[in-house]
């Protein structure tokens, strides 16, 4: 194991593009994952012609609207520096851009009387730029995650046996952005080993060879090791104590060692068939077989730390990366070394059709406008786009059947006209 000095002058020798941030970062990249770069490397985001605009509808609830509008402000409100300007095609697009766009759309919608307003006057005040996805073709697959509500306590006891726990002392974090500005966001994650730096404790380590025991570290605990792992993915939920009250298990930091979802190593082990396969369905053989689960659950390396806090506001889902709450159905996470954060967005995807009881009635085409807030670690390229449902059990069936193409505009505000 190489001392710190030696790793980090290794990715920059390299240009190893193999480490990623919070979700998907790696203590260490291998050779293997030094990229071949194209001779000519496609734009990310790209401007949409005239007659190719979208027609933007939304139906859903303005008031979500304009609370993720109102949030978007405070954070730009909140940065002490502008951020880098981002390359929209041809344009380079400023936070001050954005900041000054959040403030008209809150206009625009507040004042709009009809959707066909609402079209027209967004397509006067706003440039419209797309997600150029994977293939330059402008296809994104969406996916889903939400805010999952978890019976717990705080207190260990014989139904609430299985800990959560907080960001351990000895768990490092170093910005490699601080040493060249090639690698801004990306990080390594580790521990020490006197002067070396090496990967920290995984899953099995942790949760089946008591690594944390005794460090004080234990939060809270909850019923079963799949709503941990559930809790773990999702990065964040709420807690149900059993004298009815509700805090939130926000998210802290993760070990970054390598993810694989514990259904995906179930089938990957023979335990059920991928046909047909759901999470409850998951869950109860792990009932069944207990004999099992150790296996199954190590093959999830990664660890989530966690922080709790109480529930300030009902209606706040959990912060985004931007500092503030996400709002459910008007928040998404994207990879924000190609989008800015804070950017105004217009998705059209087939999207699950979900009653208000987490029944699945089928699939419908949607369109909303949403705000990029949030980032995740399997949400790299242009390709991918995560939207942030909630809580709830519609949130829920939401969030695990949403898998689909789709595509994503933004929005950046006009430039004055040069006189």
């Amino acid at each position: 194991m190489k001392k710190i000095q030696l790793i980090i002058l290794a990715l920059f020798l390299t240009g190893c593009a193999g480490i990623k941030n919070r979700q998907e970062s790696a203590a260490v990249c291998p050779p293997a994952c030094v990229p071949l770069k194209p001779a000519v490397e496609a734009m990310p985001i790209i401007p949409v012609a005239a007659e190719n605009l979208p027609y933007f509808s939304d139906g859903d609830d303005k008031q979500a609207l304009l609370k993720a509008a109102g949030l978007n402000l405070k954070y730009f409100q909140s940065l002490k520096t502008p951020a880098i300007p981002y390359s929209f095609g041809s344009r380079k697009v400023t936070s001050a851009d954005l900041a000054a766009g959040t403030s008209e759309f809150i206009r625009i919608v507040s004042q709009a009387k009809d959707p066909g307003e609402l079209d027209r006057r967004l397509k006067e005040s706003f440039d419209i730029y797309q997600l150029a996805g994977r293939d330059s073709t402008g296809t994104v697959v969406f996916s889903s995650y939400y805010e999952p509500t978890l019976p717990a306590s705080l207190t260990k006891t014989a139904e609430y046996p299985y800990p959560i726990y907080a960001k351990p002392d000895d768990l490092i974090s170093v910005n490699l952005g601080d040493f060249n500005e090639k690698f801004k966001g990306e990080k390594l994650t580790g521990r020490l080993n006197q002067k070396d730096l090496v990967p920290y404790m995984d899953r099995e380590e942790i949760d089946f060879k008591d690594g944390l025991q005794g460090k004080g570290l234990e939060l809270a605990w909850l019923k079963d090791r799949a709503d941990i792992m559930d809790l773990h993915i999702e990065g964040s939920g709420r807690l149900q104590l059993p004298d009815g009250r509700q805090i939130k298990a926000n998210f802290a930091a993760t070990n970054s060692l390598k993810f694989k979802g514990w259904l995906t190593a179930l089938v990957e082990m023979g335990g059920l068939p991928r046909e047909g396969l759901s999470h409850e369905r998951g869950k109860q053989y792990l009932l069944e077989n207990p004999d099992k689960e150790r296996a199954i659950m190590s093959q999830n390396r990664r660890y989530t730390f966690f922080k709790l806090e109480e529930m300030a506001d009902p209606t706040d889902g959990p912060d985004g990366t931007y500092g503030f709450p996400l709002v459910g159905w008007r928040s998404i996470a994207i990879d924000n070394a190609l989008v800015p954060m804070g950017a105004l967005a217009f998705m059209s995807v087939t999207t699950p059709n979900v009653d208000e009881k987490g029944t699945l009635l089928g699939r419908k085409q949607d369109t909303r406008l949403v705000f990029c807030q949030d980032t995740g670690g399997a949400i790299k390229g242009p390709g991918r786009v995560d939207f942030f449902a909630g809580n709830g059990e519609k949130a829920r069936t939401f969030a695990f059947k949403l898998w689909d193409p789709g595509s994503l505009y933004l929005l950046v505000l006009k430039e004055p006209s040069k006189p």
